[in-house]
């Protein structure tokens, strides 16, 4: 969970079900949205959808076959991290450079405007914002 700072694996579903004594099942939050929109939304119970979030960071599911995806290491459907840009200088959460979410989060774009802010000339409250220093 990169954007929740987490390094390690954390034992959350084993917690709860102790607790709880009952099955609990977890999973990325774009993997859930995607089954919730399969199940509920636009996708109209399809057997194939995709899902992308956007929002702190950029996401994905992928349906397909009616089977959610995760992939050999639990990265399928984790569209932030396609290579968009290969020339960005600013690190993604995952610690690569170019990513998707570097550009088209709501973190990447603070990024960007923080970068290309010295070059704007004009008068705008954003910039004022990002000149003094204050969080945007």
């Amino acid at each position: 969970a990169y954007n929740l700072n987490w390094k390690t694996l954390q034992p959350i579903k084993e917690k709860i079900e102790k607790a709880l004594g009952i099955p609990f099942f977890i999973d990325n939050d774009a993997n859930v949205a995607a089954l919730g929109e399969r199940w509920m939304g636009a996708g109209d119970n399809q057997p194939d959808v995709v899902f992308m979030t956007l929002g702190t960071g950029v996401g994905g599911g992928i349906v397909a076959e009616g089977k959610l995806l995760h992939g050999v290491a639990g990265a399928a459907g984790e569209l932030g991290h396609i290579t968009v840009d290969f020339d960005q200088p600013i690190a993604c959460t995952c610690g690569k450079k170019g990513c998707l979410e570097t550009v088209a989060s709501a973190t990447g774009i603070v990024n960007l405007t923080r970068r290309y802010a010295d070059e704007y000339e004009g008068d705008a409250a954003l910039k004022r914002l990002i000149d003094n220093g204050e969080e945007v």
